[in-house]
């Protein structure tokens, strides 16, 4: 593991404190001037130039440090970039990894309890603190079986067998 200062990709701990962060609207991100290939050369010849030789060109030396320090800060940023990128790929793949073990276990539990519900004598009472669950883990199969339903009196209606596809299990 690197410094969080100054991460490598894979790390986990990355340190940008120092970066003075902006957010802003999509609408402010479409309004703004995009850097070019080439700039990286330009800004160089600016900031290394002579001070002599700025000031015959008209160029403010405040404005040629806030160019060096815009230009320190876009440097950092890029430094850290791929380290972030990498982080944010690795929590959304962590979250999507823990949603399906959750997923999993609900239904597993669901299952469950539905099955001891239907053995037991006193089914709805063990069911009952469960209800939430076993809505939400039975809607879909509930909303199919009535799809399925209603498709089926369709095709009773109009005389012809129905059509599989999405709405219809084979």
């Amino acid at each position: 593991m690197s410094n969080p200062k100054h991460p490598k990709a894979g790390d986990r701990s990355i340190d940008v404190t120092d970066v003075d962060l902006v957010d802003i609207t999509p609408d402010h991100i479409a309004r703004l001037s995009k850097l070019r290939d080439g700039h990286a050369p330009a800004i160089a010849a600016i900031l290394h130039a002579d001070p002599a030789a700025r000031q015959r060109a008209g160029l403010s030396e405040a404005e040629v440090v806030e160019l060096e320090a815009d230009w320190e800060a876009s440097r950092r940023i890029e430094e850290v970039l791929p380290a972030v990128e990498k982080l944010l790929e690795l929590l959304h793949e962590t979250r999507l990894v823990r949603n399906h073990a959750i997923a999993f276990r609900l239904g597993e539990m669901a299952h469950q309890v539905r099955r001891r519900a239907d053995r037991l004598p006193n089914g709805t009472e063990v069911a009952a603190p469960f209800q939430t669950l076993l809505e939400y883990h039975f809607a879909v199969g509930q909303k199919i079986a009535a799809l399925r339903e209603k498709n089926k009196k369709d095709a009773e209606r109009s005389g012809r067998p129905p059509a599989p596809g999405k709405d219809m299990l084979v």
